[in-house]
């Protein structure tokens, strides 16, 4: 029976990085996963492919916009879908096939296809041979979850895993839920000319965002086209593909939507199923495995990270948690995550940043805190790029005045989120932020520009 200092099961951006990690200790590790190739559903269905599309759609919506900039573009633009999938299958095996290369300089490090189970909390089953252990990572993430809807047409309906295996660019599209993900793809698939639909059930889209930030994307997609509905009732979802029904109510108004393509995106759903949890005493639900702050399970010797457990569902977050828990496992000091500091991107139109805390969660928090706001409306780059929506928030600790958290709402908010995390990161205050000389005119001068709005706001109140 084969023993090994470390078992991890899960290769995606939480598993393999905590196996390579601790390889490079010296440690024996065994990854396990049931696809071919290290990625997990980030690189093969989540993050990377859905920004294959992104780009594509971006620049396919840029040759619509050249007139803006006084471009004349000749003929008629088109997008070839089927160039767009291949391209995206070649950036999915290249990335996979990079991790297993970087992998294999480790010869204490296996990796191996198969479905792995707890049979107590040193040995687990690998597709009929168990495997002995020290200590374990479960990174096994989550999928989508699919409300009890009435009718047959659920089963039918596209998760993001489905919805770019289609061959040919659906001409229409209706997808349930209006967070991250449904946000996200309603938007691309509308700037490359599918007729979309999006009904949410709550007052607005992106419900665990910054309402501020979420309304400005809201406002987008209304004046692109999509067929925003809100405050919706659900009733039943019938039929297959290339043929749904979807029944539901809208203010009293009982409706019915044909629609060729349907997408449901409400939420996810952790993957913990058969994994023999409930026999070895590690607690869950399914909204994740119970860990504490070092990433530990109700088990000493096993650990979680990523999506699989409660808390955040970033593939960066998984990433971070891998190096905890790593280190709690062989180091002597224990390091604890800390939320307080995530940052993440959501790649809408306009991007929205968030770093550290929103005003509601400082407020759940219990701290007193100031907001302050620029408008690129009156940035000199945004005015340049013709992208002058959005915002650059700072929420300021009244007590400290330090920078508890940033929201940035722009067409370039990804390439924002950086220096936001570097000041979120290190606690800085705006006199911090003014020493920085932001170069002219770029984005980044915002940041230095709120920073002495704030200052001299403070010096105003101080001489009061």
């Amino acid at each position: 029976m084969k023993k090994y200092d470390l078992v991890v099961i899960g290769a995606g951006p939480g598993g393999t990085p905590a196996a390579m990690a601790a390889a490079q200790f010296g440690k024996s590790v065994l990854l396990v996963d049931k696809r071919d190739a290290p990625g997990g559903e980030c690189l093969f269905e989540g993050c990377i492919p859905s920004k294959v599309l992104e780009n594509a759609a971006n620049r396919f919506a840029m040759l619509k916009e050249m007139k803006a900039f006084h471009v004349d573009v000749e003929g008629k633009e088109q997008i070839h879908w089927k160039a767009v999938l291949e391209d995206k299958k070649q950036i999915l095996k290249r990335r996979s096939m990079g991790a297993m290369k970087q992998m294999e300089r480790f010869p204490n490090l296996e990796f191996r296809k198969g479905t792995a189970r707890f049979i107590d909390i040193h040995t687990i089953d690998v597709d009929g041979e168990q495997i002995v252990f020290d200590h374990a990572i479960i990174a096994t993430g989550a999928t989508a979850f699919l409300p009890p809807f009435e009718g047959n047409g659920v089963q039918n309906a596209w998760s993001n895993a489905e919805v770019f295996r289609k061959n040919d660019l659906p001409g229409e599209i209706t997808f349930i839920g209006a967070g991250a993900i449904s946000c996200e793809l309603v938007q691309m698939f509308n700037k490359l000319g599918t007729k979309c639909h999006l009904l949410e059930r709550g007052e607005r889209i992106l419900k665990h965002i910054d309402e501020e930030s979420a309304l400005v994307v809201q406002e987008k997609m209304i004046r692109d086209g999509i067929n925003v509905e809100l405050n919706v009732t659900f009733g039943k979802i019938e039929g297959e593909e290339g043929a749904f029904l979807v029944s539901y109510e809208q203010n009293g108004e009982v409706k019915k939507l044909d629609t060729p393509y349907l997408l449901i995106a409400t939420g996810r759903a952790a993957n913990v199923e058969g994994l023999g949890l409930e026999e070895i005493g590690v607690v869950f639900d399914r909204h994740g495995i119970q860990v504490d702050e070092t990433l530990q399970t109700t088990q000493e010797n096993i650990y979680a990270v990523g999506d699989c457990t409660v808390g955040p569902k970033f593939a960066h977050w998984a990433t971070y948690e891998a190096g905890i828990a790593i280190h709690n496992i062989f180091a002597p000091m224990k390091h604890k995550t800390d939320i307080s500091k995530l940052s993440w991107v959501l790649f809408s139109d306009p991007q929205i940043a968030s770093v550290g805390l929103s005003e509601e969660e400082a407020k759940k928090k219990g701290l007193e805190v100031a907001i302050e706001r620029y408008d690129y409306a009156i940035d000199a780059r945004a005015q340049l790029d013709k992208a002058e929506e959005g915002l650059l928030k700072f929420v300021i600790e009244k007590e400290s005045g330090i920078i508890r958290g940033i929201q940035i709402v722009s067409e370039d908010a990804s390439s924002l989120s950086g220096e936001a995390s570097l000041i979120v990161a290190n606690e800085l205050k705006a006199m911090d932020v003014m020493k920085t000389i932001h170069p002219h005119p770029t984005l980044t001068e915002g940041f230095g520009k709120l920073a002495q709005q704030v200052f001299f706001k403070s010096m105003m109140q101080a001489r009061r």
